[in-house]
């Protein structure tokens, strides 16, 4: 049995402690089943991102009518875009191989699913290795939900519904999430008539209420959307799925014709490919592998990050947790992670961007004041002619410093990352006195902190 110094499970962030492993000239050996690149690459961030940049395109011309301009959509290319995204995929996956070539003097790659046999032991292709330090970067996968004729249904994730050709006519997207909002977006600008079926009674349930609101009122009009709505069957008859459910509230039935069905109803963890049960690694009642602040699991030199943990699934969350647990792997002070640092946006139309807690989630420990400002209420908003965009901050009464910050309106994802360097280094609303450009959405920022009243 050969003993690695470090085995890596995954090569999406877990390439990056693979790499780092290998300039320190440390054995080390990657596994990985495939596609390279991990979520991120091949069916999440840069997939979905590379089809909703023309979507965008579209709705904002469909939305230039409002500050007096008029314009026309001729013609929309659904093959070239999605074959300029499959063709970026496959580049970036490619990537990855090559730089597993280029250091195969340093790196033995497993290209299969590693389980365990023990804490250390690891068996991958009937060959088993051992890892002193071992880092599981496993990944998620779409959660199917148990609702009756599911199995019987031909139906997408958001890893399927990249190899479409065609736009679909109608679509049924079931689950009110991220990837349901985003790609809802993405073929109602294509021309697919989208409906979303969604158990909650808000769309975007995490994210600040009113920003649900906001989304589901610009949404609505391109679209049907049903909250509160649970799904109980799915019938096939001939072309047609009938989406069957009810309202949660009123027991009211609901039935929609579909020609095809996404389901989005959210992730599960990869950890249960990995047979943990032949270690004393943990897991949570969701089968996230549990972490402590440093990444590190219940069993010694074993650490887990990325969706693996289930902590902010999201790739450069990921990508900050693989260098903090490379970190605490190889030196003697240990850095816990900044989970409360972690932006993150949704690319739906309006765009949302999110730092922190919500409001409802700070007031639970904290006393808090509270800002918020429209975009209209900016010079360059009031250009754009931007009526319901908003941004909102939580801030902490005593110490003044920001528990949350959330944007919803045009360039959301550029805004934040002001307010998350500052949560970073742990700065106060009154720290952020930069002059900011005027007139600029920058102008947001400090109009927002300045409207701070008891929350």
């Amino acid at each position: 049995m050969k003993t690695y110094e470090v085995v890596v499970l995954g090569s999406g962030a877990g390439a990056s402690i693979a790499s780092r492993a290998v300039s320190a000239g440390l054995s080390t050996a990657l596994i990985d089943k495939g596609p390279l690149g991990g979520t991120c690459v091949n069916t999440g961030c840069i997939p979905s991102k590379m089809l909703i940049y023309p979507a965008d395109l579209i709705e904002t011309l469909n939305n230039m009518g409002k500050v007096g301009v008029e314009a026309q959509l001729i013609s929309i290319h659904f093959s070239e875009i999605m074959d300029r995204m499959r063709e970026v995929r496959t580049r970036n996956s490619e990537y990855t191989r090559s730089w597993i070539r280029e250091h195969s003097s340093g790196l033995d790659f497993y290209q299969g699913e590693g389980r365990f046999l023990d804490d250390h032991v690891i068996e991958v292709n009937d060959t088993a290795i051992r890892g002193n330090r071992i880092f599981l970067c496993t990944g998620a996968r779409p959660l199917i939900p148990p609702v009756e004729g599911m199995d019987t249904i031909p139906f997408h994730t958001n890893e399927t519904i990249l190899e479409l050709t065609q736009p679909p006519h109608d679509m049924v997207i079931i689950g009110g999430g991220y990837i349901a909002t985003e790609y809802a977006h993405f073929f109602a600008a294509m021309g697919t008539e989208v409906t979303i079926i969604q158990r909650n009674q808000r769309l975007l349930p995490a994210e600040d209420e009113e920003i649900s609101t906001v989304l589901f009122e610009a949404l609505e009009k391109r679209m049907t959307i049903l909250t509160g709505t649970e799904v109980t069957s799915l019938v096939r008859k001939g072309e047609i799925i009938q989406v069957i459910g009810k309202n949660t509230k009123t027991g009211e039935p609901v039935q929609i014709p579909a020609g095809t069905v996404l389901v989005a109803t959210g992730r599960r963890s990869n950890a249960d490919t990995l047979h943990l049960e032949n270690t004393g690694i943990k897991t949570d009642k969701k089968g996230y592998i549990l972490t402590n602040e440093y990444l590190e699991t219940s069993v010694e030199n074993i650490w887990a990050v990325g969706d693996a943990n289930g902590k902010q699934m999201f790739r450069h969350a990921a990508n900050r947790e693989a260098l903090i647990a490379w970190h605490n792997a190889t030196s003697p002070e240990k850095v816990a992670m900044n989970y409360q640092a972690v932006p993150h946006a949704v690319y739906t139309f309006p765009r949302i961007a999110s730092v922190g807690m919500t409001g409802e989630l700070a007031r639970k420990d904290h006393l808090v004041m509270v800002g918020r400002t429209s975009y209209a209420d900016i010079t360059k908003g009031e250009a754009m002619r931007e009526e319901a965009g908003f941004a909102r901050v939580i801030v902490d009464r005593d110490n003044r410093t920001i528990l949350g910050f959330h944007i919803i309106g045009p360039e959301a994802p550029i805004l934040i990352q002001e307010i998350a360097n500052a949560i970073m280094n742990g700065e106060t609303v009154d720290s952020l006195a930069g002059i900011h450009i005027h007139p600029s959405l920058s102008e947001l920022i400090p109009a927002t902190l300045k409207h701070l009243e008891e929350g």
